[in-house]
């Protein structure tokens, strides 16, 4: 039985199709092999006909060419992020070492496991995106800015409103739950900032205009950050059906409006909104002001259920258009993508379904692979603080999937950490300092998990720690993650 939404806060937090999809099939693992397999057929690289190898003592069951089109698909993960000038020159050194292994093979014998790794050495890994420089470890700076967070009674909402705080923000949260919402506006004032709840259900449009007129009246008419992070989980019996797999039409079609109305169109409503208070900063304060709406690997791959998908796609090309407007008045917008959050939710499946978070994780521990909700807070933090981290590699380059900020590598390039040191708020409510998490796209993940799984015994050993599968810099590709379910065949 697949994973189900409900397991991870406000479903925006899941492992892509390549690794929740309920793929007919087999496991997640086989899926990405078969996926890859299709892949590179379509590869910039032409990396050669993988299908030509065998290799004997590895295969395991398992069909050697598979391995090898997953290990030369990993060269070409950071595509991407390749400088577009090293483009021509990358693929020929890939195809000549390819082509080389290849003829060497056929004339002596099956390759071994040190061939394997020599072929490894001989393919370029893509160039590091992480940015340099000491400035990167300095604390983002706040104070006196006036903030939003839409959802923040828990969960995401709730880590991305004491994040700010940390920074000295002033936050005003909303949500439905007075008492939680003032339990989170505590939480924000004890790590640094200064919280305000303001109580607002986000299906009632009226309920809205009076917070923002509330908040307005409280900051003098500005606003400097904006995250629209609403969202209407399923209720209870409907969580069950999609876990267990349920298509559209065996869903009520209330599913649609209950997952719009509070995410796609409540985000449209606080941004029209806070639009004047944004625009009034932008031009008072010399600063451009932030929009940020919270979505997730689900706007490029399925996840769940149509309208989710459907929902995420639509609320990333919502702040897409938002840019077009709002940018010539001073104003960034982007879609910001957390990866497999420990919510409340996921606290929930250690004790009650933890063969549902084996499957999440990929038989993963999930301190390792999962961030806490601060993680997007302190992301949003710096990108609110410095504006030149709202441009690539921390953000996607325009284009279909562009404006995107995905939590897990954005914190990596800009050294951010998870957690808190002991005493302070993040600790108390999200453990220890730690390292961010792998992306869920990246090899960091998928590698030592699903991918894992499905390889060979042979040649496991590339998906241990230090490993080119266990890789944390090779990504792949959005575009990949948008090719649909494998192949029937």
């Amino acid at each position: 039985m697949p994973p189900g939404p409900g397991c991870l806060g406000h479903w925006g937090s899941l492992p892509p199709a390549a690794v929740a999809h309920r793929a007919q099939a087999g496991s997640s693992g086989e899926f990405f092999v078969r996926h890859v397999e299709a892949s590179l057929e379509r590869s910039a690289l032409h990396v050669g006909r993988a299908s030509a190898w065998h290799l004997p003592g590895l295969d395991d069951g398992a069909s050697g060419s598979k391995v090898v089109a997953c290990l030369a698909s990993s060269t070409v993960l950071g595509i991407g992020l390749q400088r577009r000038r090293n483009w021509r020159q990358l693929s020929r050194l890939r195809r000549r070492a390819l082509h080389g292994q290849a003829s060497s093979a056929k004339g002596a014998g099956a390759p071994t496991r040190s061939s394997l790794l020599r072929l490894l050495g001989a393919l370029p890994l893509p160039l590091s995106v992480r940015a340099a420089g000491n400035d990167l470890a300095a604390e983002a700076d706040l104070r006196g800015r006036q903030a939003v967070v839409t959802g923040a009674s828990k969960g995401i909402g709730r880590g991305i409103a004491v994040g700010l705080g940390e920074c000295g923000a002033t936050v005003y949260v909303t949500g439905r739950s007075r008492e939680a919402l003032e339990s989170t506006a505590a939480l924000i004032t004890r790590a640094g900032g200064r919280g305000v709840a303001i109580p607002c259900d986000h299906k009632d449009d009226t309920q809205v205009s009076s917070a923002f007129k509330d908040i307005a009246q409280q900051t003098g008419g500005k606003l400097d950050i904006l995250v629209n992070n609403a969202f209407q989980a399923p209720d209870p019996a409907l969580d069950q059906k999609l876990s267990a797999g349920a298509k559209f039409f065996e869903l009520p079609l209330s599913i649609w409006d209950d997952m719009h109305q509070v995410g796609l169109r409540s985000h449209y409503v606080s941004s029209y909104y806070a639009a004047p208070m944004l625009i009034e900063s932008a031009a008072t304060s010399g600063r451009r002001p932030l929009l940020c709406t919270t979505s997730s690997f689900g706007g490029v791959s399925y996840l769940f259920a149509t309208a989710y998908g459907v929902g995420k796609a639509a609320s990333d090309r919502l702040v897409r258009d938002l840019q077009v407007e709002l940018g010539p008045l001073g104003i960034d917008c982007l879609s910001l993508w957390p990866g497999l959050v420990l919510t409340e939710k996921v606290q929930e499946l250690y004790v009650k379904d933890p063969g549902r978070l084996d499957r999440i994780t990929g038989g993963q521990d999930p301190n390792r692979v999962g961030e806490t909700p601060i993680l997007s807070g302190r992301v949003i933090c710096r990108l609110a603080a410095d504006e030149k981290f709202r441009r690539p590699p921390y953000v996607t380059p325009d284009g279909l999937t562009g404006r995107i900020c995905i939590v897990a590598e954005a914190a990596h390039d800009m050294h951010l950490r998870d957690g808190g040191l002991p005493g302070s708020v993040a600790n108390e409510l999200y453990g220890g300092d730690r390292a961010p998490a792998p992306s869920i796209r990246s090899m960091g993940f998928l590698g030592p998990g699903p991918l894992r799984r499905a390889l060979p015994e042979g040649a496991k050993f590339l998906t241990e720690p230090g490993g080119l599968l266990a890789n944390e810099d090779l990504r792949l590709p959005l575009e990949f993650m948008s090719q649909g379910p494998p192949p029937s065949s």
